[in-house]
């Protein structure tokens, strides 16, 4: 938890005396106030008009479109640690470390004096621009009372006091022409009695300040001018002599080398930095800066993840497999994609995940202690998932490199970890179970209470019933693609997108998150929106030939099915055969391909028949829904027009080969 004393830095801000100490800290006391306008008019009396202190708010904006730039893991890696260093180091420096509530994920919040506000806010922007070229940001201040650091923003009447509060709020509510306004504007708990009063106190705390300021936010990045100095955009002059960066594809080159190529300055900034985290040739990194007159920033190489997850193996993790491996700390982080591709099956998986409603829940954290505090857990509870999931289910790889020499890497890559928002690379015959591991321990470490969350109802075996033993207080959806090492890594990017909105339309409120998953054996596989493709290739009038997304639950039964498939040794040749006929249901119905599927099992060995009739019609739920037709389930929730049934073969079908377990006999029969 945040060690800072929050009381302490609005006191510092506001230069406050003993007897104003006293009064801030029991204003940022989480509790309502008996009477708001006498709390008030001992602040007056006390502070007179000096009850003033600012919040500056801000971060990068259009972050992907710079980090993905290049398809380069040196340049991906380099950019995504200027950005880290830019919004958490530089912001710390410029505003002071103490006064920084949160920094990270792309965002941060902080306090200043009064009247300091917008000229911070206007240096950090221009850091931004002075360390990265073309990253685009935004940053506001505004000024607020002291009285509104707990209860949100107040309207004060020309005496000073609050004009605006639960009273006044009661009489609105009243009213039919206001309730919606206010329905919308003071929303419903997710937990408790619905009340007015409860609707009220939830919303009137700090975290109201932080929304008026993300809307300053994104109204200023919108429109240039508005809530400060006119914003400068880098501009980058298009001759149409000059040859192009080989990484942008637009800005002029400023370097050309036989290994590093055309690369503009921006380009060579991200590929030092690259580089220099990765602890490569310290020489080649000086070569590069000198080429263009720059120094890294100071202190740019505690960005690096590579030296974190060192920390974890000697601290926390030393007692796991990871850690126990040869080469576990001496190994350096791989060079590309081709060497994370190579430590398993030649493919990688592109993880991207993010929390579910973390919004709401930061809204309803009533003072600056408690959303850091709460800050500080979200982002623990990501790095922690990550590190311990990567540790279970890896090891060194020993792998060539650019040159063609071999050499011991971490055959991962881990791009961000900022809040609930995280995004890495890794192997792709283990990016499914990495994927449910984070999945699940992310949600584990942020339980709410030992309450029971409800089964889904599609998937009914008892082998994961532990992942139902808690209610996640945030639920963390997950888009997963797993592809060729060599795919495009921009396509990747806007595929792994997709899929992760996928995943949170699925999510439901206090049942945890949910994941989406495309495996591409060639990259001509999709070349629309996924939506839109799989309407084309799954979806008829009556049947759906998948059941993604997933939830957690599932995701492990649907994983538990697929390992008992390669266990039994269950023929490939029946796998791809039965899907193909399952094919024709989709506008027939399930009823003719069902019969295709019972025929097919009792035709089986023994033991691969009484697998599937196990795994597959049994735990899933076609085996307790009458007239039962597996491998087909009534879908849940459909809507009118909709396909009322779905199956999990071709699932499982897709995942069949990406999915690492000791290897098992599976005769063509």
């Amino acid at each position: 938890m945040s060690t800072t004393d929050f009381t302490a830095v609005v006191a510092e801000c506001m230069g406050a005396t003993a007897v104003q100490r006293e009064i801030i800290a029991r204003i940022l006391r989480d509790d309502q106030p008996g009477d708001i306008n006498r709390l008030q008019r001992e602040i007056i009396k006390e502070f007179g008009g000096n009850d003033r202190i600012d919040l500056i708010y801000g971060g990068a904006t259009k972050i992907k479109g710079y980090v993905f730039e290049s398809a380069r893991l040196p340049e991906i890696r380099g950019a995504s640690a200027l950005l880290d260093f830019a919004g958490i180091d530089e912001v710390r420096s410029i505003c002071g470390p103490d006064r920084v509530i949160y920094a990270g994920g792309g965002s941060f919040l902080a306090f200043a004096p009064a009247g300091q506000g917008a000229g911070l806010a206007a240096q950090i922007e221009r850091r931004f621009s002075d360390l990265t070229q073309t990253a685009l940001s935004v940053v506001v201040a505004k000024t607020f009372h002291l009285l509104e650091l707990r209860y949100g923003r107040l309207a004060f009447g020309k005496d000073g006091m609050v004009s605006f509060w639960f009273k006044e709020f009661q009489t609105l509510w009243a009213s039919r022409e206001h309730r919606s306004d206010l329905e919308a504007y003071y929303y419903k708990p997710q937990e408790g009695e619905d009340t007015p009063a409860t609707r009220f106190y939830q919303r009137k705390n700090f975290a109201e300040l932080v929304t008026l300021l993300a809307t300053m936010y994104n109204r200023r990045r919108d429109e240039l001018a508005s809530h400060g100095v006119e914003r400068s955009l880098p501009f980058v002059e298009r001759l149409p002599w000059v040859e192009r960066c080989d990484s942008s594809d637009h800005r002029p080159a400023a370097i050309f080398d036989e290994i590093y190529r055309a690369l503009s300055e921006a380009s060579v900034r991200k590929l030092a930095i690259g580089r220099l985290i990765k602890h490569g040739d310290e020489q080649a990194v000086k070569s590069l800066c000198r080429e263009i007159n720059w120094q890294p920033p100071e202190g740019i190489q505690q960005r690096a993840w590579s030296s974190r997850w060192k920390q974890y193996l000697a601290e926390q993790g030393q007692g796991s497999h990871y850690a126990q491996q040869a080469h576990a700390h001496t190994a350096e982080p791989a060079f590309d994609t081709h060497q994370i591709g190579a430590a398993g099956n030649g493919f990688i998986g592109l993880i991207y995940a993010d929390g579910n409603n973390v919004g709401r829940a930061m809204a309803t954290q009533h003072t600056p202690q408690a959303y850091a505090e709460f800050s500080e857990r979200l982002e623990q509870s990501a790095q922690q998932a990550v590190f311990a999931s990567l540790a279970k289910h890896l090891q060194p790889a020993n792998v060539a490199d650019e040159q063609g020499n071999r050499d011991w890497c971490h055959p991962f890559e881990i791009i961000t970890i900022g809040g609930d928002d995280l995004l890495l690379i890794v192997p792709g015959d283990k990016a499914l179970e990495i994927a449910l591991s984070i999945g699940v321990a992310f949600e584990r470490s942020l339980a709410n209470g030992p309450r029971r969350r409800e089964c889904s109802g599609r998937y009914t075996g008892d082998d994961h019933d532990e992942l139902l033993a808690f209610t996640p207080e945030i639920g963390l959806s997950t888009g997963l693609v797993i592809a060729q090492a060599d795919a495009p890594f921009f396509f990747l990017q806007q595929l792994v997108e997709e899929l992760l909105k996928s995943a949170k339309k699925a999510a439901r409120v206090g049942q945890g998150g949910a994941i989406d998953f495309m495996v591409l054996k060639s990259i001509t596989m999709v070349s629309d929106k996924i939506g839109e493709f799989r309407r084309a290739a799954f979806e008829g009038l009556h049947c759906r030939l998948t059941a993604r997304p997933y939830t957690w639950h599932e995701f492990a039964g649907l994983l538990s099915t697929l390992r008992e498939l390669k266990k039994v040794g269950t023929p490939r040749s029946q796998l791809y055969r039965l899907r193909e006929v399952l094919l024709d249901a989709r506008d027939r119905g399930p009823r003719s391909s069902a019969l295709e599927y019972l025929i097919t099992r009792v035709r089986q060995r023994s033991e691969v028949s009484d697998m599937w009739h196990t795994h597959i019609e049994r735990n899933w739920n076609a085996g307790s829904i009458p007239n039962a037709t597996p491998p087909w389930m009534q879908r849940a929730v459909a809507n009118p027009g909709e396909p009322q049934w779905e199956t999990i073969w071709t699932d499982l079908v897709e995942l069949y080969d990406m999915l690492d377990i000791e290897e098992v006999e599976t005769p063509d029969a």
